[in-house]
């Protein structure tokens, strides 16, 4: 936890996080306050239940795509930063063995994003109260606050292990950046194409919704289809699950060993 605490204190000494993230966010707000103030005021009749509902998921999953992008930087910069300018050498002179150095870094990130959710959902619900004066229901606030929760943890889990496997690569913040970016963007749609080009699986096989290009966005799908259409898909969404830890955990071993190879030259 100590490693956790240190790790928080240097995202708060940056301007990056305590300015210019912030600022980002309230443009976020601003384009969400604007989006229903607009929708309201054109509308004769009064905000029904089921609209209301909508209205806040709306909001959540803007802050949701928000919050995606905060956890790449954050992973792409945690410890690629360090290696470029040097400060990974005090870091490595402390008694800490070199993968909970690499969990803590995982873990800082992993915890920031519930807190993040949560506060995505104050600001939204206060928005939303006063743009149309009207709140969801508890439950159903609840249970859209679990999903973005867990859909943000499956996000951020996964990439923080990827730019973490990166940066003991390259200390290039750009590239780390702009490669966990495209592969957000476009790893399944590379998948299709390396499917039509090479293998033909059929995109209902396991195999073909397992592959390390489209685990992340099939389980994201699924938690998805959970929530809102309540799909028989328990099954996949456990199979899916475990896959995605698992390609997790390979990341995380292989920058743990690369990470250990760097330290002895580092050290000297």
């Amino acid at each position: 936890m100590k490693l956790i605490f240190n790790e928080w204190r240097k995202y708060l000494s940056k301007s990056t996080y305590t300015i210019v993230m912030p600022l980002i966010l309230l443009f976020v707000y601003i384009f969400y306050y604007g989006g229903i103030y607009l929708a309201v005021s054109k509308s004769d009749t009064s905000i029904t239940p089921e609209e209301s509902d909508k209205i806040f998921i709306w909001g959540m999953t803007i802050c949701y795509y928000y919050s995606n992008y905060i956890a790449i930087l954050m992973a792409s910069n945690t410890l690629s930063t360090e290696i470029s300018s040097g400060t990974i050498k005090f870091i490595l002179t402390r008694p800490y063995q070199r993968y909970k150095i690499l969990l803590a870094k995982i873990g800082s990130i992993i915890l920031f994003m519930p807190v993040l959710q949560i506060l995505s959902a104050i600001g939204v619900l206060l928005l939303q109260l006063l743009a149309t004066a009207h709140l969801p229901e508890f439950n159903a606030i609840l249970k859209t606050v679990v999903l973005f929760i867990a859909l943000s943890l499956v996000v951020t889990i996964f990439y923080s292990s990827l730019a973490l496997l990166l940066s003991t690569f390259t200390s290039s913040t750009a590239f780390i950046t702009a490669f966990c970016f495209i592969y957000y963007f476009f790893a399944d749609s590379l998948w299709k194409i390396i499917n039509l080009r090479y293998f033909d699986l059929s995109p209902d096989s396991l195999i073909y919704k397992l592959s390390p290009l489209n685990a992340n966005n099939y389980l994201i799908e699924l938690i998805k289809n959970t929530y809102f259409q309540s799909l028989d898909v328990d099954k996949d969404l456990y199979i899916t699950f475990t896959a995605n830890i698992v390609y997790t955990c390979i990341l995380f071993l292989i920058a743990v060993m690369i990470f250990r190879r760097r330290d002895i030259s580092l050290a000297n």
